[in-house]
């Protein structure tokens, strides 16, 4: 049977959240494989093979079959990570994945959660009736993240394939100093246990780190309370994670929501900070009377949602208590979703170490080349075949450090320590290094750019389809009708004397002067003088409807009042649109303030009474329009300089808004996102189905927003679909040959052309860009709409139908807009998403900064996520900042190309230091002599490894520039630094030994029983002439601008390079018995001035290659011109 036909099909919930099985496999555990596999693991190898591939652990020991004869399954998800996991037989077949069990059901698998009654049921619901049975179907009401395991950690970590690499380092050391003489083999012993004593110093230390994340995490999934519970009957109080879907519960004054539950008695007002990342307080009441099925997507003013909290409980009349159904509890919930994605990031495939094991590869080859050259004459000295075999052993190691990986992590691990000191919490080490990949950066607008808080600016009513004079602060007439809708179409609550709701209802609350006053008999009442305005009904704000309502009695008189987006109100309305309800509504929001359109419908008494028992779409409709309101939110107090550095370094920068277009256009003009170009708004019109191009321009006279002003007559409007595709076409794809390609990266099928267009700046309204993502090609799987519960995307629209647009051209007309567009606004959280996943297939390394709920799903797509420690919704970051100023995108990026160019330089350092002591070593031993083992240590512990750890602890520099690092190993700048280091290192040594050979009482070593001997004066010249070589590779190959502090401001780096120069000068011109000793060293210093024009030997190769480093290479050969123009103004260090 073919694999797909065994392969289950996957219903799909969205209690999975972004975190979606795609794909289940049953298999069949083989128990003659155990067996075999058992007495294959005391061969050490076979057990690490299985634990680096999941894969090779399914082929060796499963066979794929039915369901019937399955043992396990194995699962894919929708990030494409694969596992095997255990099937449950009990009265259902099902399996645990990503801390979900998913249950066999009418031939497919999907994700188990408890099933709720229909509405109507639930409000006669009395309660669970089997506890013990729902609590082991469902389990306990926790969100348990997992502590971590040292032992565990450890494990893992130290058995990935370089660390074995380095544990066969040290077997073949403790042999080869074995096969030598028993002093050597305890040498060689000690080399090898400081080795692996330092990898797990390192590796503990980084534990430490995640298990303060986890920490971190574990207290923000922390939600144990006492609760009151219906059981049997009775209230009885219980902890809160004995909570079961089915319970009946108490919801309390100032509780905090223990699950996902759904409101059954009572009304609540909810803050949902927690989710939203705004402290609004919103309204929920019970399920209405009706044979369906409770949504989370659709009925959240029923549902309450986990870790949100309770401003205000009110029973009903005839009951003490707000009542509500436990639904979804654990990694179910809402919370749990986001938990999930965090738990289970997306795997980003980072180029860097691919690249780097390719160019080790070259090395190994290089080195063996080096080995065979010199292979005859070692066979000729007489070495036996042991130690030649041990040589060509050693060559790998030399040329694949096993150490690497540990101050490669080291980098990004002080990366999180040098944040965290400047207030930013970072969860995952591997985003330091990607952090200094980034490109581009994508930022919300409310709350990210701008403050949270709103101002209001003014208003314009609007008077028989005419709009009256724009009306400041300081015109304002507070007898107009308008002010009544100002003081009643609000979600604002008086909690406790505190006024508590969305910023801009409450300051337009506040615009009317009017009062809050009890009044039992309706919601809300608000009075002003002698007027009495009583709020009997409200249909709260839905972002979804994108409008409120409210049903007001003012005294003989009864209201519909509305407010909401322009474009909504305006539909709605029937009656009293302006003919300049365009015109004047772009030239507010060309100024950048955020408008609020309002609209009412008088009532009879006999309707209203009708209306308060009926629906929400009853009331709002055959509205009158009855004005503008205009509301200003401002930039945070350094978001331009912010920006402006950002733009300076070269960076693209680009919002990604929920706002109106106009409305974010003037933001990025006012914050610096767009220039001083002309700015092209792709748009979508529902009514007549066709997209809509049209130029905004800017207004200039600001000051100015009485009736009358005007603005420019857009020059580039169109509303023809085929004119606009013309243009689209004309102006995207004609500046720039359609072939030419980024040759910086690998091309595949979704890397498209890199496109450059100056001549307009692009925004692209959600609608739009709908229209065009249906036309994206895209996986079953992959290209599907994952979000968390509550956000649903709108249906398919119509397809492209342009004559002359083939398909490949419609790809490439996507591509560029994508790529050119500056200001997406009117998105929703998955097209958010969506964009970014574009981005990236464009091989951008992207950047999101946003600060709520909706957020979420766009961050954990990005590269590298960042929100501000204020919301809640920040554990779904990689980043949070306790500062809500977006410097901290700037200082991330800074550190991030820090910890990049430190990662570059361990690599290139650690790699020409080995090279160097190999070439030493392949010298001396051509005189029958090599290192004592103390050598190594001091070449390795000494030599070398403080270095790394100094330039692991390289500080960033505090301006970002235009350059990123060159992390690429295989780019012809990196391999001529390598090499040609190794070259320069190489021939001074060969001119050291040289110089040694010339000399009248130099002595050669003896080949002894098939080995060599551990002293003598060649190997005590280069002993210390290596040393030297590392100091100036250090020098040479560290990069300071434009990325890190200069070498001399390192004061770590300073002081190791002067020990170690005293050190060395000790070595060479105080010989004492301890160096013998110790050392196995011979006395060269009696032979006057032979050392000193050894160590100036050393010296002029070393300025050779220092020279060599700053004035060639990073100068006159980089891959950035950029670059070049930097350093060009630099000095050498």
């Amino acid at each position: 049977m073919l694999l797909q036909d065994r392969k289950i099909q996957v219903l799909n919930s969205d209690v999975e959240g972004t975190t979606q099985l795609v794909s289940v496999t049953p298999i069949k555990l083989q128990p003659i494989r155990v067996v075999l596999g058992i007495l294959l693991s005391i061969t050490i190898v076979f057990p690490l093979l299985m634990s680096w591939s999941t894969l090779l652990l399914k082929k060796f020991f499963f066979i794929e079959c039915s369901l019937d004869d399955a043992t396990h399954v194995w699962i894919q998800n929708s990030d494409l990570q694969k596992g095997i996991s255990k099937l449950i037989r009990t009265q259902s077949v099902s399996f645990m994945n990503r801390k979900l069990r998913y249950v066999y059901q009418y031939g497919r698998f999907v994700p188990l959660q408890y099933e709720p009654p229909l509405k109507s049921e639930l409000l006669k619901y009395n309660g669970c009736d089997d506890v013990e049975y729902n609590r082991n179907l469902y389990g306990r009401c926790l969100i348990v993240i997992p502590k971590p395991n040292i032992f565990i950690y450890l494990l893992k970590e130290l058995t990935t394939p370089f660390y074995v690499l380095q544990y066969a380092s040290c077997v073949l050391w403790t042999l080869e100093g074995n096969n030598i003489l028993f002093i050597q083999f305890k040498g060689f012993l000690g080399l090898a246990i400081i080795m692996l004593s330092v990898s797990l110093l390192i590796t503990t230390i980084n534990f430490f780190l995640l298990q303060n994340a986890s920490s971190k995490l574990r207290e923000m999934a922390r939600n144990k309370q006492i609760v009151t519970v219906k059981r049997h009957g009775q209230f009885i109080k219980i902890d809160s994670d004995e909570l079961v879907p089915g319970d009946l519960i108490a919801i309390k004054n100032k509780a905090k929501i223990p699950c996902d539950c759904i409101l059954v008695s009572g009304d609540l007002l909810m803050n949902e900070a927690s989710l939203t990342g705004e402290s609004i307080p919103i309204p929920k009441v019970p399920v209405e009377e009706k044979d369906e099925k409770v949504s989370f997507a659709t009925d959240k003013r029923n549902c309450l949602f986990e870790g949100t909290k309770v401003l205000v409980a009110k029973p009903e009349a005839d009951k003490h208590e707000v009542l509500a159904i436990v639904a979804r509890t654990g990694f179910i919930s809402f919370k749990g979703q986001i938990f999930r994605a965090v738990l289970y990031p997306k795997q980003t495939e980072f180029a860097f170490y691919k690249q780097a094991i390719k160019f080790l590869s070259y090395l190994v080859i290089f080195v063996l080349i080096i080995y065979f050259a010199e292979l005859y004459k070692l066979i000729v000295l007489g070495y036996s075949f042991e130690v030649l075999m041990y040589r060509f052993l050693d060559a790998i190691t030399w040329v694949i450090p096993p150490a690497l990986p540990i101050f490669i992590s080291m980098c990004m691990t002080f990366s999180l320590v040098r944040l965290k000191r400047i207030n930013i919490f970072g969860i995952d080490p591997q985003k330091s290094l990607i952090a200094g990949k980034v490109n581009t950066i994508c930022f919300d607008k409310t709350g990210t750019l701008t403050t949270i808080g709103i101002d209001v600016f003014g208003y314009m009513s609007s008077q028989e389809c005419r709009f009256n004079n724009f009306k400041s602060l300081n015109e304002t007439d507070r007898t107009e009708f308008i002010f009544k809708l100002f003081a009643t179409c609000h979600g604002t609550y008086v909690i406790e004397g505190e006024m508590m709701g969305d910023s801009l209802d409450i300051e337009m609350f506040k615009y009317s002067e009017y009062q809050v006053i009890d009044d039992p008999a309706c919601k809300f009442a608000y009075q002003k003088d002698e007027t009495v305005l009583k709020v009997m009904k409200l249909y709260e704000f839905e972002s979804a409807l994108q409008r409120m309502s409210v049903l007001v009695q003012d005294g003989d008189n009864y209201y519909i009042f509305a407010k909401g987006s322009p474009e909504k109100i305006e539909e709605l309305s029937t009656i009293g649109i302006p003919v300049d309800y365009k015109r004047q509504l772009e030239l507010l929001t060309l100024k950048g303030l955020r408008i609020i359109a309002l609209g009412y419908r008088k009532l009879k008494q006999e309707e209203f009474q009708k209306l308060l028992k009926g629906f929400r779409n009853e009331c709002e409709q055959n509205l009158t329009f009855a004005g503008l309101l205009a509301m200003e939110n401002k930039l945070k107090s350094d978001t331009k300089d912010v920006i402006s550095n950002l733009f300076d370094s070269g960076l693209d920068l680009k919002i990604i808004s929920g706002d109106n277009p106009l409305t974010t256009v003037q933001c990025a003009r006012e914050c610096g996102i767009l220039k001083n170009k002309p700015v092209l708004l792709i748009d979508y019109d529902d009514k007549t189905k066709q997209l809509i191009l049209e130029e905004i321009q800017r207004f200039e006279n600001l000051s100015d927003l009485s009736y009358g002003s005007q603005i420019t007559t857009d020059s580039v409007t169109t509303t023809s679909h085929k004119e606009v595709m013309e243009k689209l076409v004309q102006f995207l794809l004609t500046t720039h040959p359609l072939n030419q390609h980024n040759e910086s990266h690998d091309q595949d099928s979704h890397s498209y052309q890199k496109f450059n267009n100056d001549q307009f700046s692009y925004a692209i309204s959600g609608k739009a860009f709908d229209y065009f993502w249906e036309q994206n090609p895209k996986d079953d799987y992959y290209g599907r709409r994952a979000s968390f519960a509550g956000e649903q995307p709108i249906g398919e629209v119509e397809p492209l139908k342009i004559q002359g647009l083939d398909f490949q051209l419609q790809q490439q007309l996507f591509a560029a807009i994508i790529s050119n567009t500056k200001v997406f606004a009117r998105m929703r959280p998955e097209q958010k998403s969506q964009i970014i996943e574009q981005l990236q297939k464009f091989n951008k390394t992207v950047v999101m900064i946003g600060d709520g709920a909706n957020d979420c799903a766009a961050i954990k797509q990005a590269n590298v996520g960042i929100s501000f420690a204020q919301s809640d919704a920040s554990y779904s970051a990689p980043y949070s900042s306790y500062d809500d100023s977006i410097s901290c995108v700037q200082k991330i990026l800074l550190d991030g190309r820090c910890s990049l160019q430190n990662a570059c330089d361990v690599f290139l350092f650690y790699i020409t230091a080995n090279l160097a002591k190999y070439i030493g070593v392949m010298i001396i031993m051509a005189e029958g002599q090599n290192f004592d083992t103390f050598e190594f240590v001091f070449l390795n512990y000494v030599g070398s490894i403080p270095f790394l750890v100094a330039i692991s602890l390289t500080k960033p520099l505090e301006k970002l520039s235009n350059v990123i690092p060159l992390d690429n190993m295989l780019a012809k700048q990196n391999i001529l630094s390598i090499m040609s280091s190794v070259f320069i290192i190489g021939i001074g040594l060969l001119v050291n030994y040289g110089y040694w050979s010339i000399q009248s009482w130099s002595d050669t070593g003896e080949v002894v029983n098939g080995t060599y001997e551990t002293e003598g004066q060649i190997q005590t010249s280069l002993f210390i002439l290596i040393m030297v070589y590392c100091q100036f590779a250090v020098i040479s190959i560290f990069t300071s601008i434009p990325f890190k502090i200069r070498i001399y401001q390192h004061k770590l780096l300073m002081v190791l390079l002067s020990l170690l120069t005293i050190f060395i000068l000790w070595l060479s011109y105080l010989h004492q018995q301890w160096q013998v000793d110790l050392l196995s060293m011979v006395d060269v210093a009696q032979y006057k001035g032979y050392e000193t024009i050894q160590l100036i030997i050393a010296v002029i190769f070393g300025q050779i290659m220092i020279f060599w480093q700053e004035f060639f290479i990073r100068r006159y050969y980089p891959q950035h011109e950029q670059l070049k123009n930097i350093l060009k103004k630099t000095q050498v260090i």
